[in-house]
């Protein structure tokens, strides 16, 4: 769990140790014979080729003198530029290394070359602790990597950056369209002593469009072998557009009347109280929401886990949660609860994971739409890379019962049934991120026709690969 700082400066070296190399041997061919006394006049090629030569020898002077010329010549000799990155960072002139550097990305079309011009600024931003702007960099040169040894190259150097670094960002970007974006009924009529009663149409499901982003981010606080403490945050955006069919039902409605906003801040401690069972952690969290433009809740969570490794293969995850929510909607709405689940995952031996798990939950609240007792399943099954395509399949079954529901005979009752496919194509990159497309099917079967609901949507979300 630890990373020494008396190891940083070998782990950089590490990650990095192949750029050198990388850029020499994509390099021309060597020159036949030719030295420095030769007198005849050469051509910008040749005087390339001789400088990247003298470098390999370790000749520094020459290189530093031809590579001089050249820009001199051409101010915007990408390869001229690289050469004069990589010789002032071999005399630790950092700083000039690193404009070099990102000259020759910026002045070139040559794939290669951009690749070892962006793995020297990230190496440099590394050695100067710019850990997160030394990931932007693998990221930019993870995008113009012309084979599969580069990019993994680039995806080796962002995983040992991402060690070093004390601050974790993920981001998600998802667009869908859906037939439910506000999660209403099916149906806006109930039964109610015999006499059918209509609800407000705003609460019927209407069709629209989903476009969601979010951040989170890890700071660590602190770290040894058996120990590691950060700091989090998370910030997560959900803005919705009606289609026309939905307009038409609901003509006062706004796509912005369902916009969901959350912000959530927290600490996470991780230990390993028992090695030999797995990691123990703890997590506090506080946030707050808004739905349509107004404050939704505010919340307090507390997170208890421990993971149990069983063998190289699958492990068991015990989790429990409590929860304060007042809700700043509706009082009434206010609610504490507390969960407990149990999951297990397990390396297959055809490759890739599966998972089983199981959640019960209890909720308190003077709202009978609120106050309720659940239990969840769930499953899923990820592949390694099939063809051009990783694929990853999960479904969930959840009963819930509303303890206080008194508004028609016999209470509620729901059961809901939710399966989704996602599908990964590893082989299409856009600085470091990958497409994946989202097939999602939720169904919801209630004692009470109006809290019946069904939602279909399809999506692509944008997933980091490193």
């Amino acid at each position: 769990m630890t990373t020494e700082t008396d190891t940083t400066g070998s782990r950089l070296r590490a990650a990095f140790l192949s750029l050198a190399a990388a850029i020499l041997l994509t390099s021309a061919a060597p020159l036949k014979a030719q030295t420095p006394e030769d007198t005849q006049t050469l051509s910008v090629p040749q005087a390339r080729a001789i400088a990247r030569q003298a470098l390999q020898s370790g000749n520094i002077a020459l290189a530093d003198q031809l590579s001089s010329i050249l820009l001199q010549r051409d101010p915007e000799d990408a390869e001229a530029l690289l050469l004069r990155a990589l010789i002032a960072r071999g005399a630790g002139a950092l700083d000039i290394a690193e404009q070099a550097a990102a000259d020759a990305y910026r002045f070139s079309d040559n794939p290669a070359l951009q690749f070892d011009a962006a793995f020297l600024v990230a190496d440099i931003k590394a050695r100067k602790e710019q850990f997160t702007r030394a990931e932007l960099w693998l990221r930019r040169a993870d995008n113009v990597a012309p084979d599969d040894g580069r990019r993994e190259a680039a995806k080796r150097a962002f995983q040992n950056v991402s060690r070093l670094n004390p601050l974790t960002v993920q981001l998600r970007f998802t667009a869908r369209p859906s037939n439910n974006v506000n999660n209403g009924a099916e149906t806006l009529a109930i039964d109610l002593g015999g006499l059918p009663f209509f609800l407000d149409p705003s609460g019927q499901q209407l069709g629209g469009y989903e476009a969601s982003t979010g951040v989170s981010l890890a700071y660590r606080l602190f770290e040894n072998e058996t120990r590691k403490t950060e700091a989090l945050a998370e910030l997560f955006y959900r803005k919705i557009w009606l289609d026309s069919e939905a307009k038409d039902l609901v003509p006062t409605a706004e796509g912005s009347d369902f916009d969901y906003g959350v912000l959530i801040a927290g600490i996470r401690d991780q230990r390993l109280i028992w090695p030999d069972l797995g990691i123990t952690e703890i997590t506090t969290l506080v946030g707050q929401s808004w739905y349509g433009g107004d404050e939704l809740a505010r919340w307090g969570e507390l997170k208890l886990g421990q993971t149990i490794r069983q063998s190289d293969v699958q492990q068991l995850r015990f989790g429990s949660t409590i929860r304060s929510e007042k809700r700043l909607d509706s009082d009434v709405n206010s609610s504490n609860s507390i969960a407990f689940s149990l999951d297990m995952t397990r390396v297959a031996e055809s490759g890739g994971t599966f998972g089983l798990g199981t959640t019960f939950k209890n909720i308190w609240s003077d709202s009978g739409t609120v106050d309720l007792a659940s239990v969840a399943l769930r499953a899923n099954r990820s592949f390694s890379q099939m063809g051009s395509v990783q694929p990853r399949f999960s479904a969930s079954v959840e009963q819930r019962n509303y303890h206080k529901f008194s508004s028609v005979a016999g209470g509620r009752d729901d059961t809901t049934l939710s399966l989704g496919i996602d599908v990964t194509f590893p082989d299409i990159s856009y600085f470091g991120f990958l497409p994946q497309a989202s097939l999602q099917a939720r169904k919801t079967w209630s004692t009470v026709d109006i809290y019946d609901r069904n939602e279909y949507s399809f999506g692509i979300t944008a997933v980091s690969r490193f």
